[in-house]
């Protein structure tokens, strides 16, 4: 795959900051962000007949442009998946992941723990390790908690007590928040260094870090700014 042009990078960050919503663009976000995954993957595992589990990948979205580029076998996971648009799917949560040990050689959740209940979070990525092949790689992106990108629909008054929050992001954004807490968002934070907790809990090996929005990697070896200066932390692990 063509390496992805910095300022270009920057260009589109920038018009779908302000435009997803508009035409066909949130589709066309969607589209990109795959290609930034696939480029980002492929500097550790060739996506080429590999078995793929996509976990909480919604409609499929994802699955659909990886195997149009990598022809690789994907499957999409995900409790709710809603209208599919990827034929692979199953019904399934991410603590009970519905396959045997060892089935994948690579595993890719995409903002989905923040959306697990905490007492769930470390069973979930204990399952994405289960299943991943000996030697396999994970890759898991989350929005770190004490970002500007860590609230989802409250962002950035996220890191206030829940009623706060709601009215800062009604006043200034004059969007109605339909939710009495964050758990019915829902949301439960997940800070850079807890997922480092949960990584070394689970027995994944670390290959990488990523600052997959600003490509600003070497924000990610930095403790404390990491936590507030990198808005989609990729960690690239491996099943040893």
């Amino acid at each position: 795959m063509e390496k992805i042009n910095i300022l270009s990078h920057y260009k589109k960050l920038w018009f779908f900051t302000f435009n997803r919503l508009k035409d066909n663009n949130y589709q066309l976000m969607r589209e990109y962000f795959a290609e930034v995954l696939i480029e980002e993957l492929e500097e550790f595992i060739s996506l080429e007949n590999k078995k793929i589990l996509d976990v909480g990948g919604a409609r499929g979205e994802f699955c659909k442009i990886i195997f149009d580029k990598s022809k690789s076998d994907i499957t999409n996971l995900d409790p709710y998946p809603g209208d599919v648009i990827w034929e692979k799917t199953v019904v399934g949560f991410a603590d009970k992941i519905p396959f045997p040990d060892n089935e994948f050689d690579l595993i890719i959740s995409r903002g989905v723990l923040e959306h697990i209940v905490h007492e769930k979070q470390q069973e979930s990525l204990n399952e994405m390790y289960r299943v991943t092949k000996q030697n396999g790689i994970c890759y898991i992106m989350i929005p770190p908690w004490y970002s500007p990108n860590g609230g989802h629909a409250l962002k950035p008054f996220h890191v206030f007590p829940f009623k706060i929050a709601k009215a800062l992001r009604e006043f200034f954004f004059r969007n109605k928040i339909d939710a009495k807490s964050y758990s019915d968002i829902p949301l439960y934070p997940v800070s850079f260094s807890k997922m480092l907790k949960m990584i070394k809990a689970s027995g994944f090996k670390i290959l990488a870090t990523r600052d997959t929005h600003f490509k600003l990697h070497f924000v990610t070896k930095i403790p404390g700014l990491r936590e507030v200066a990198v808005l989609a932390a990729v960690f690239i692990l491996q099943k040893k």
